[in-house]
């Protein structure tokens, strides 16, 4: 029972789109918004749901980068730790960079739960009294803190790069 529709149906799914197919997608577009238009604001809404997706941690602001101040050390590389400090509110973080070693101080010296979060999940670290951590050695990529104060609410830095 093969009546050639198949042949055609296979020649248009190869991924590129002719003119007709823009003009048939323009009419379906227009007949659905006639018919089942998206009510009002809807948009607007769930582009703020997506937003607040990670309400819960304030996004601590980069404030000092070593490597911005001493670009040259990074293009010779040198062997140096690269410093950074991130603020969010009365949390600042400080963070050394060695290798791929962390090490840091959230301030007010408060004990911490800190988890290193990368794209593939996360490692947790705990903050002492003074507010010290360190980690082991961590695989190359980007990653950032999730630092989350025993007193106030949690902070997350913006991505780096190790």
């Amino acid at each position: 029972m093969d009546d050639g529709l198949d042949d055609g149906m296979d020649d248009g799914m190869d991924g590129a789109m002719d003119q007709g197919d823009l003009e048939l997608e323009e009419r379906l577009r227009a007949a659905a918004e006639r018919l089942d238009p998206v009510p009002a604001g809807l948009f607007e809404e769930a582009m703020l749901a997506y937003a607040l997706r990670s309400l819960d941690a304030e996004l601590a602001e980069l404030t000092f980068d070593s490597w911005e101040e001493l670009s040259a050390t990074r293009v010779r590389g040198g062997g140096r730790a690269r410093l950074l400090s991130f603020a969010a509110g009365e949390v600042v973080v400080e963070l050394e960079v060695t290798g791929r070693r962390l090490v840091g101080r959230v301030s007010g010296g408060r004990p911490a739960e800190i988890v290193v979060q990368r794209r593939d999940g996360g490692t947790p670290v705990r903050a002492d009294e003074l507010g010290r951590f360190a980690t082991g050695e961590l695989a190359p990529g980007p990653l950032r803190l999730r630092v989350s104060p025993d007193c106030g609410g949690p902070v997350v830095t913006t991505w780096i790069l190790i």
